[in-house]
C-alpha cells in the first residue's frame, strides 16, 4: 500500500536563499542531542545490521565460527556504527532537504558482541557547493564519536550531509525520472550466480607480503534493489530520527510544538510536524519523484557505504583490520538498480610495525555509472611478525 502524500499535503519546498549559509555557519559548534537506534551490540543486533547489507559473514553472526578466530568471538562490521546512530548531523535550515554525502571514518577498536556503545556528535563545518543539477547546495559536517563501555574510542567519523532545496523550490533538485530497470531471466540468473559465488577470504590468512599493488579486489553484487531490501536494512539501522510508530510521532510532534527540550534530538523540529516524512522517499515513488526530485525511490546512503566496506572486508579476511574508510556518494541508486562494488590495491607500506594496504573502492550500477567512490586502509598480518 502506498504511503505517499495526499495531493494537498506535499512537502514544503522553501528556496535555498543567501541567508542559508549564514544561518548554517551560525550554528557551527552546536552539540547534537543524539538519539541512538541501538545501544548494545548484541548477537542479534549485529546480525540484523549485517543482513541489512546482504552480508552473511559468519564472523558477524556465528559464535562457534567466530570463537576460532583471533577475535575469540563475534565482532561487528566496521560500519556497524550506522546501526548505533546514523551519524547524520544537519541542524537548522527548516524544510531544506538533506541527503547523505559521505564519511571519513577512523577505526580504533572493533565493536565486539556485548559492547555498550555511546555516540556523541558536534556540528563542526559547513561549505557551499555548486552541482550539476543544483546551483546552490551546502555540505554540513559533523564530528561523531562512538565509545564503548570501557570509555575507549572505537570509531571516529566525520559525517557529511548535503542540504538541497526540494524540487518545488526555485533551483531545487530535479533528476529526470528513470524507469525501473527491467531484466531478462538470463540477466537475473547471472546476478544470482554472481551473488552466490561471492568471494570471501574468511579464515585463510591474507599476508601483507603477498599483496601486489594494482591487484583487483573480487567485489560484490547486491540487487536488484527493492522495498524488501530497505525494510531489511531499517531493521538493523534506522534511516533517520523520523522513523517512528504513529504514537511516538504524535508525542514528538507535540514536544516540537511545546517543549523542545523533551525531544531526544535537536534536529529540525519541523521534521516531526510534516504531513509526510521525507525519508519515506526511500520506499515511496510519489514522494521521491514529485517532492524530492529524485529519479525514483532510492537506497540509503549509509547502507551503500556499508556494502562498499564489505568489498574490502571480504578481501582482507578475518585477520585483517580496517583502520580507515572514506566514501562519497555520487548518484542515487533507485529500485531495480543492481550495485557492483569493486576495488584495487593502490599502495602498501609498513607503519608502526604494521603492514598497511591502501585500497581504492567504488560502486557501479547496471548502467556502468559510478554511484559511490571511496578509499580504505586495512592492516594485514605480516609473515615477518608471525
Amino acid at each position: 500500500m502506498s504511503q505517499g502524500a495526499p495531493a494537498n499535503q506535499h512537502l514544503l519546498a522553501p528556496e535555498m536563499g543567501p541567508e542559508a549559509l549564514a544561518e548554517a555557519r551560525r550554528l557551527i559548534g552546536m552539540p547534537i542531542r543524539v538519539e541512538q537506534w541501538n545501544y548494545e551490540a548484541s548477537r542479534d543486533v549485529i546480525r540484523h545490521y549485517s543482513w541489512g547489507l546482504g552480508d552473511d559473514n559468519p564472523l558477524y553472526e556465528d559464535p562457534a565460527y567466530a570463537a576460532k578466530t583471533k577475535w575469540g568471538g563475534i565482532i561487528a562490521p566496521p560500519t556497524f556504527f550506522f546501526g548505533i546512530f546514523d551519524a547524520v548531523v544537519s541542524p537548522g535550515l527548516p524544510e531544506i532537504q538533506w541527503y547523505y554525502s559521505g564519511i571519513d571514518a577512523e577505526f580504533y577498536h572493533p565493536i565486539r558482541r556485548g559492547d555498550e556503545i555511546t555516540a556523541s556528535a558536534e556540528y563542526v563545518d559547513v561549505k557551499p557547493l555548486s552541482g550539476k543539477l543544483v546551483k546552490q547546495l551546502l555540505v554540513q559536517t559533523g564530528d561523531v564519536r562512538y565509545h564503548n563501555q570501557k570509555g575507549e574510542l572505537v570509531t571516529k567519523v566525520l559525517s557529511h550531509t548535503f542540504r538541497v532545496a526540494r524540487q518545488g523550490a526555485a533551483g531545487g533538485l530535479h533528476y529526470e525520472a528513470r524507469a525501473k530497470q527491467e531484466y531478462t531471466p538470463e540477466q537475473l540468473d547471472e546476478i544470482m550466480n554472481q551473488t552466490l559465488s561471492e568471494f570471501r577470504q574468511g579464515d585463510k590468512i591474507r599476508y601483507w607480503e603477498d599483496v601486489e599493488v594494482g591487484a583487483a579486489l573480487p567485489g560484490t553484487v547486491r540487487g536488484p534493489l527493492n522495498q524488501m531490501d530497505m525494510t531489511a536494512y531499517y531493521a538493523g539501522a534506522v534511516g533517520t530520527s523520523g522513523y517512528k510508530s504513529t504514537k511516538l510521532k504524535w508525542k514528538y510532534t507535540h514536544w516540537a510544538r511545546t517543549d523542545n527540550d523533551k525531544l531526544p534530538n535537536n534536529y529540525d523540529k519541523c521534521y516531526y510536524g510534516a504531513a509526510v516524512l521525507p525519508s519515506i522517499g526511500h520506499q515511496d515513488a510519489a514522494v521521491a519523484v514529485k517532492d524530492l526530485g529524485m529519479p525514483g525511490p532510492y537506497d540509503n546512503g549509509p547502507q551503500r557505504i556499508g556494502m562498499l566496506a564489505g568489498c574490502a572486508t571480504n578481501w582482507m579476511g578475518d585477520d585483517g583490520v580496517m583502520t580507515r574508510l572514506s566514501a562519497r556518494l555520487k548518484l542515487p541508486v533507485i529500485f531495480g538498480d543492481t550495485t557492483y562494488t569493486k576495488g584495487r590495491v593502490t599502495g602498501k607500506r609498513i607503519e608502526d610495525n604494521k603492514g598497511l594496504v591502501d585500497l581504492e573502492l567504488w560502486a557501479e550500477n547496471q548502467l556502468g555509472q559510478i554511484t559511490l567512490s571511496g578509499t580504505a586502509t586495512v592492516a594485514l598480518p605480516r609473515r615477518a611478525a608471525a
